[in-house]
């Protein structure tokens, strides 16, 4: 199978050196029973963000067609519309 790459490795070294997952997870930790944790889960919406500018509607789709798992290490099963909606409950004031 064939994905996407486009600019996500830049995108991933550019949050990395910004350490935005660790920023965002200093502040907002997880429950231990979390795949991901929230800081993993903005960097994938980021880099949606960066790469395909268009509502944060089917993440999970855009995911499998572009190549999250090989540049974020992040699993197919771990991706769901319930982290996203999790992280961003968890970073309201």
């Amino acid at each position: 199978m064939e994905r996407r790459l486009g600019a996500l490795p830049a995108s991933a070294e550019f949050l990395r050196r910004l350490d935005v997952a660790g920023i965002i997870d200093g502040l907002c930790p997880v429950r231990d029973v979390a795949h991901l944790t929230h800081g993993q889960v903005i960097k994938v919406l980021v880099a949606n963000r960066l790469s395909a500018p268009a509502p944060l509607v089917r993440v999970g789709n855009w995911a499998a067609e572009w190549a999250v798992d090989e540049v974020f290490g992040i699993e197919p099963h771990s991706r769901s519309p319930r982290s996203s909606c999790s992280t961003t409950d968890a970073s309201r004031p």
